[in-house]
């Protein structure tokens, strides 16, 4: 079995906690200029159990620093998933957190807990639960703000029942009392649950008279005959009236195209009211298998959200965090040719590359990412079978998990320049096509050493490569106290 010793390295940019395990995000929220990241956590090793909310902050979703334990494990309850709001409440800012109670006797159940110091430290709501159906999947509260053409104001909470693939919503005007709306669903493929729903607005092509609401979920296959490739993200399009959620189609659209981007969900009161999603960087299917320590599990790149129409349907649009383009932008391109040699670059394995070319005069594009380990990444764009294939093999990932090798495929818009954005902190990659029409997020085993990046095209064409590599140096791990006075 691989170790993380010989096989990868702490992502630089993406955040990861010091020790132990984690995975969902949770109660991610924008306040007093500070971006907050709680997460599922386990305070005590780096396997899954005694659910808490771990957290960091952020100034700029690109340095993170951890804190201690917000919402820690009882005897006899875990705290599961949940969503924050930021309020003001007899004209006092504070933070409401709502989160699944998972109780020894399999019951689950909302819970609310409160923050006056900026979310640093929680008090419990001696009422809890807030919110009980008696059920032993009831899950993953996400509370959201809602506003009629009327101007009337109402916050509406959703979770899932998720063994019946359902989305419950429900109404409160004061975040205490609940009121029982509507459900959606079941719809799609049984043998799946349903988890960490959201629910937000968008503008289609940016025009504020034409808003669609997205709903978002996330789908883990069960039973003896489960999926081999685990579990993803998947949305719908559609219409919210502060009571239903009318879908436009009945058909699940992937968010990633990867394997490994999951439990999504987005900042509350993120600035200009833009919609930053931020997911879980591994896959149900073989998250305890993969080596890395003292930490396991890691967060993905937040991204920025939109709709536009493509072949007349409104499409999710992702783009990555303005660090990003700026960390690009300061960086010359490069002219090259990837045909008869191919060329080759060296990565610090912590890296941005973003290439632009023409499909119809470079026919079919390889690159390839190789590090110190018997594991390969291929990405190969072809404009004439209208594909991007993403792989990713090698025995030592074979080792791994028998489901670990796998080859992700996205189909390509027509016509037009091309462009691939890939991010690669250690073992992250998340490859953006195009204008963020599709992501593909998938973890790798590059190894601990530089990655060489080889570019092949079929025919002698120009692409343009811009590339930088991000110092491990600039991430921040320890745990530490903010000033938390005003």
């Amino acid at each position: 079995m691989p170790t993380s010793k010989g096989q990868v390295s702490r992502p630089a940019f993406h955040f990861t906690p010091q020790r132990n395990w984690m995975n969902d995000p949770n109660g991610l929220v924008y306040h007093r200029g500070v971006w907050h990241l709680y997460f599922q956590y386990n305070p005590e090793n780096a396997d899954w159990g005694n659910m808490s909310w771990g957290h960091a902050t952020s100034p700029d979703l690109q340095h993170w620093t951890e804190h201690p334990v917000a919402l820690r494990y009882r005897e006899g309850e875990q705290i599961f998933s949940g969503s924050i709001v930021a309020s003001t409440v007899n004209g006092t800012e504070q933070l409401t957190a709502y989160y699944t109670s998972a109780y020894g006797d399999h019951r689950q159940a909302q819970s609310t807990a409160t923050s006056h110091d900026g979310g640093f430290t929680w008090q419990l709501n001696p009422n809890n639960p807030v919110l009980d159906r008696g059920t032993s999947a009831f899950r993953d509260p996400k509370v959201i703000r809602y506003t009629n053409r009327n101007g009337d104001f109402q916050w509406i909470l959703l979770a899932v029942e998720a063994d019946d693939r359902q989305v419950l919503f429900y109404a409160s005007s004061d975040l205490r009392s609940w009121e029982y709306l509507s459900t959606f669903g079941p719809i799609g493929d049984e043998g799946l649950v349903w988890e960490c729903p959201d629910l937000f607005p968008l503008a289609v092509d940016g025009d504020p008279e034409c808003i669609r609401w997205v709903l978002v979920l996330s789908t883990n296959p069960v039973g003896h005959d489960a999926d081999a490739d685990g579990s993803s993200m998947s949305y719908f399009v559609g219409q919210f009236d502060g009571v239903s959620f009318i879908a436009e189609t009945q058909e699940l659209t992937r968010v990633d195209h990867g394997r490994d981007f999951y439990a999504g969900v987005t900042f509350d009161s993120a600035p200009g009211g833009e919609v930053i999603l931020l997911g879980w960087m591994s896959n149900w299917r073989y998250a305890t298998a993969f080596p890395t320590a003292p930490w396991r599990g890691a967060m993905s790149i937040p991204r920025r959200l939109s709709l536009r129409v493509l072949d007349g349907t409104p499409r999710l649009m992702q783009e990555p965090p303005a660090f990003v383009s700026e960390h690009l932008a300061k960086a010359v391109p490069a002219t090259v040719f990837g045909a008869d040699p191919p060329f080759s670059l060296s990565l610090s394995g912590h890296s941005l590359i973003d290439l632009r070319w023409d499909p119809a005069t470079s026919g079919v594009l390889r690159l390839r990412l190789q590090g110190d380990t018997d594991s390969k990444v291929e990405i190969i764009h072809s404009s004439t079978s209208q594909t991007l294939h993403i792989t990713r093999s090698g025995p030592v990932l074979e080792a791994l998990h028998p489901d670990f090798a796998s080859r992700s495929t996205v189909e390509l818009a027509t016509g037009g320049a091309a462009r691939l954005l890939l991010i690669l902190d250690g073992p992250l990659l998340e490859v953006f096509v195009g204008n963020g029409e599709s992501t593909v997020s998938n973890l790798v085993v590059p190894g601990r050493s530089a990655v060489t990046a080889t570019l092949e095209t079929e025919r002698h064409t120009p692409v343009t490569v811009t590339s930088v590599d991000l110092a491990q140096s600039e991430r921040i791990t320890t745990p530490a106290a903010l000033d938390h006075s005003d």
